[in-house]
C-alpha cells in the first residue's frame, strides 16, 4: 500500500514527468537525426541552455514569492551592449563584465522599488521597463550590432573543462547549491511562505518588501551575467537579440512546478522545464520544422499550463471551504 501511494505520489511530480519527456525526446531524437547525439550538438546546446538558465534562477525566486519580470530579455540585451562597447573601446574584460552586471542590478533595484513602495503591478512594471530599456539599446545603437572577435572576449562562454563548457559546470553546481538552500535553508524557506500567504509572512515580521527588492535586484544581476555570456558567445552584442524569451522563461518555471500565485516551486523543476523546451526547440530544427512555430507552441503551452493552475486553485479552494463546512457541522464533544 505504501509503495502504491509513493509510486502515485512520484508521478504526479512535475520533475519525474519532465524526466520522461525529456528521455523520449532524446531517444526519438537520436534515431530520427544522428546528429542530434554528437558532442558539437550537445556543446552547443548546453552553451545556450547554461546562459538562458542563469536567468531562470531569479526568474524561479520571483515566482516562488508571488511576482515576476518580464522585463529580463531587454536587459540582457542592454546589459550586452554595455559590455561589448566597452570592451571594444579598451576597458578591461573584467571591469565591462562588472559594469553591465552593476547596470542590470540597477535595473532590478528600480523594478523591485516600484513594484514594491509604489504598489504597481508587476506586469506593469516590469512591462514599462522592458519597453524603456529596449528603446533605450535601440536608440544608442541604432539599431545596429557591435562586434567584438577578440579570443579573450569569446573565450568567456567557449572555455571547457574535458570538452564541457565551464559555464555550464559553474551552472550546475549553482543549481544544486541553490535546490538545497530552496529546501532546508531558513532564509529561502520564507520565500515560499511570502508567495503563499503575503500578509501572514508581513505579521510574523519577515520584511517582504526587502526581499523582493532583493529578489528584483538579482535577477536584474543574473540577466546582465546573461547577456554578458550572450555576447562573447555570439562575438557581439545584438540589441534586437532575445525578444520573447522571458515567456520562455516563465513557461520553463511554470511547467517545472512553480505557481503565478506564488508559494510553490523547486529549481529542479525550472532546470528541467527549461531543459524540456530547449530539448524542444533543438528537436524542431532537427526535423526541419520552420522554428518560427516554436513562439506559437510556447503560447499553447503557456495557455494550457495557466488553466491547469487556476482550476487546480479552484479546487484546492473547494476543498478548503468544504473542509471548513464539515468543520462547522461536527457535533460538539462532551
Amino acid at each position: 500500500m505504501k509503495k502504491k501511494s509513493f509510486l502515485s505520489s512520484l508521478v504526479q511530480q512535475p520533475e519525474f514527468i519532465l524526466i520522461v519527456l525529456i528521455l523520449v525526446i532524446c531517444v526519438y531524437l537520436s534515431n530520427y537525426n544522428e546528429g542530434f547525439m554528437t558532442a558539437t550538438n550537445w556543446k552547443s546546446m548546453s552553451r545556450g541552455f547554461t546562459i538562458e538558465a542563469f536567468v531562470l534562477i531569479g526568474m524561479t525566486f520571483l515566482l516562488i514569492t508571488g511576482v515576476f519580470d518580464i522585463s529580463v530579455a531587454s536587459v540582457m540585451a542592454f546589459a550586452g551592449y554595455v559590455f561589448t562597447s566597452f570592451a571594444k573601446d579598451g576597458m578591461s574584460l573584467f571591469l565591462a563584465f562588472l559594469l553591465a552586471v552593476l547596470v542590470g542590478g540597477l535595473i532590478g533595484l528600480i523594478n523591485g522599488l516600484i513594484v514594491t513602495k509604489l504598489e504597481v503591478n508587476p506586469f506593469i512594471t516590469t512591462l514599462a521597463t522592458m519597453t524603456i530599456v529596449r528603446s533605450l539599446v535601440l536608440a544608442i545603437s541604432q539599431g545596429n550590432p557591435v562586434r567584438m572577435v577578440d579570443q579573450a572576449f569569446t573565450s568567456i562562454s567557449s572555455s571547457t573543462i574535458g570538452g564541457v563548457p565551464i559555464i555550464f559546470i559553474v551552472f550546475v553546481i549553482l543549481a544544486v547549491v541553490i535546490d538545497i538552500m530552496l529546501r532546508k535553508v531558513r532564509w529561502f524557506r520564507q520565500l515560499y511562505f511570502i508567495g503563499g500567504n503575503q500578509v501572514s509572512a508581513e505579521l510574523t515580521g519577515i520584511n517582504v518588501d526587502k526581499i523582493r527588492v532583493i529578489l528584483y535586484i538579482t535577477i536584474g544581476a543574473l540577466a546582465a551575467v546573461a547577456g554578458c555570456l550572450s555576447s562573447s558567445r555570439l562575438g557581439g552584442s545584438i540589441p534586437t537579440a532575445y525578444a520573447g524569451l522571458e515567456m520562455q522563461l516563465l513557461l520553463a518555471c511554470v511547467i517545472g512546478g512553480c505557481s503565478l500565485n506564488g508559494g510553490s516551486g523547486t529549481m529542479l523543476g525550472a532546470v528541467l522545464g527549461l531543459a524540456f523546451l530547449s530539448l524542444l526547440d533543438n528537436g524542431m530544427v532537427m526535423m526541419g520544422i520552420d522554428i518560427y512555430w516554436f513562439d506559437g507552441i510556447l503560447g499553447v503551452f503557456l495557455i494550457a499550463v495557466v488553466l491547469i493552475n487556476t482550476f487546480s486553485a479552484s479546487s484546492v479552494e473547494r476543498q478548503q471551504r468544504k473542509a471548513r463546512e464539515q468543520g462547522r457541522h461536527l457535533p460538539a464533544q462532551g
